[in-house]
């Protein structure tokens, strides 16, 4: 019984110190929480009041009404206060969203942080006692055994049992866990997953961390990050772990820059690179433009699973036997033509978007000249309605018959045509992203959801060690 005792009061110790390491960025949180949270509502309320002086101003100025000169210099001095905060003055309509999901984000995680703060007193008092009812040696000793499970499965795969790499391989896990906040077997199922699909031990313990970064930071699970990292290898031809940690920053920036999140991607990926590398498209290419055009096929989808859809259902057709001759019929080299689009620098999926533009040329001239024209309006417009408006009637133009018949098809092609300039502009920027798995990851850890679970985690970690000894 005094051994039994004993043990306890040594668990009960290690919890409660991590459980006070939990807890010591929390004051220091709240602070930082409260002053992001006012600064987007600042800013945001700044960018609703521009936009009305922006509407006020253009009613006045195409009136000819008084008043109009003094209306644009209080415009130009809130454009000019926003430029200097840092905002796209040129997309106001899409910053003034951006900040609402900031501020509301902010609150909500001030809120999880006052309530960690005033759970932090009971806990500490209480954990002592739980402890003790609780922590019998089967309890230690059952958590360390579940986990050396998962970790001689993976000896056994990579056929070092009993080796050195063995104990390399339990270091390697803990220490990734204690970097990124993911559960210690959260972290060996992952290198378990991309074991168990062939990849060599070395190499899926040289992607853990960055795979674990991933999923803590975007709120992907560990199995779907560790099958996105598998397609990035076997579809899209990714073997360097710099280019692969290259590639989850793309992807997470892509996420944040649109509708399609990171970890909707992480879902999504396996399949598509299949499709992308069918049709000779791989390396960073081949992620930056799947996320690119997954973004822009949320523009006219109503979820992630029907853009996805959409763009899995275009690919499909590129190069089909009836899609060819509808080009032949409308005198266009279909093969040749994708040819040349691959000659200016574009890959098959953008070539085939471009050439399906060509295609409503040549069949309908007229129609063609209104596309173009309803893009160059949906650039200029500034208010959310009538942009909206503007995609509406696009995609009303859009509706031909023929190889555009299938609805999913038809909508793939609408979603491009109409955001074309965001395609190029968000491909451009993700192959450049940078830091956004360290940034997103450190933004995570500071909620209270997540250093609730670290706390439980380092506990269990703290009896795991008692269960191994």
């Amino acid at each position: 019984m005094a051994s039994r005792l004993a043990l306890s009061l040594v668990i009960g110790g290690a919890v409660a110190s991590s459980v006070g390491a939990a807890f010591k960025t929390v004051e220091n949180g709240i602070q930082k929480l409260e002053a992001k949270g006012n600064r987007a509502k600042v800013l945001k309320s700044t960018i609703g009041e521009t936009i009305k002086l922006r509407e006020e101003w253009k009613r006045a100025h195409d009136s000819g009404a008084a008043g109009a000169d003094k209306l644009l210099r209080k415009l130009d001095s809130n454009l000019d206060a926003l430029r200097k905060q840092g905002v796209e003055v040129g997309r106001l309509s899409r910053e003034y969203q951006r900040l609402g999901r900031e501020a509301k984000s902010a609150d909500l995680q001030l809120k999880g942080h006052q309530q960690l703060q005033a759970g932090k007193a009971s806990l500490k008092s209480n954990i002592g006692q739980a402890v003790v009812a609780t922590g019998m040696a089967a309890v230690p000793t059952m958590i360390s055994a579940n986990y050396q499970a998962v970790i001689r499965d993976i000896a056994i795969k990579a056929d070092i049992v009993n080796k050195p790499e063995e104990r390399q391989l339990t270091r390697t896990v803990i220490d990734t866990a204690k970097d990124t906040g993911m559960s210690r077997n959260d972290v060996a199922d992952l290198v378990n997953q991309l074991v168990g699909a062939g990849m060599e031990l070395d190499k899926a313990l040289s992607y853990a961390p960055v795979a674990a970064k991933f999923a803590i930071g975007q709120g992907s699970s560990g199995v779907d990050t560790a099958s996105m990292i598998q397609a990035l290898q076997q579809n899209a031809k990714i073997n360097d772990p710099k280019v692969m940690q290259q590639a989850l920053e793309a992807i997470a920036y892509q996420g944040q820059a649109g509708s399609f999140e990171a970890s909707d991607m992480a879902k999504w990926f396996p399949q598509l690179l299949a499709g992308m590398e069918k049709n000779g498209i791989t390396g960073l290419d081949a992620v930056t433009s799947l996320g690119s055009m997954l973004q822009v096929q949320m523009k006219t989808a109503g979820s992630s699973d029907e853009a996805a859809n959409n763009f899995k259902n275009w690919m499909e057709k590129i190069g089909a036997g009836d899609v060819v001759k509808a080009y032949k019929d409308a005198g266009i080299d279909y093969q040749s033509s994708l040819n040349t689009g691959l000659q200016k620098g574009m890959n098959v999926i953008e070539a085939s978007m471009a050439l399906a533009m060509k295609y409503v040329e040549a069949t309908d001239p007229a129609k063609a000249k209104k596309i173009e024209a309803a893009k160059a309006k949906i650039d200029k417009e500034v208010d959310p309605e009538k942009a909206k408006a503007a995609l509406d009637a696009l995609e009303k133009t859009l509706r031909t018959g023929d190889i555009f018949a299938d609805m999913q098809v038809k909508a793939a092609l609408t979603a491009y045509g109409q955001n074309r300039g965001l395609y190029e502009e968000l491909k451009a920027d993700s192959q450049k992203a940078s830091g956004i798995l360290d940034k997103n990851l450190a933004e995570r850890r500071e909620t209270s959801a997540q250093q609730w679970a670290e706390t439980v985690q380092a506990a269990d970690d703290a009896m795991r060690s008692i269960g191994d000894a």
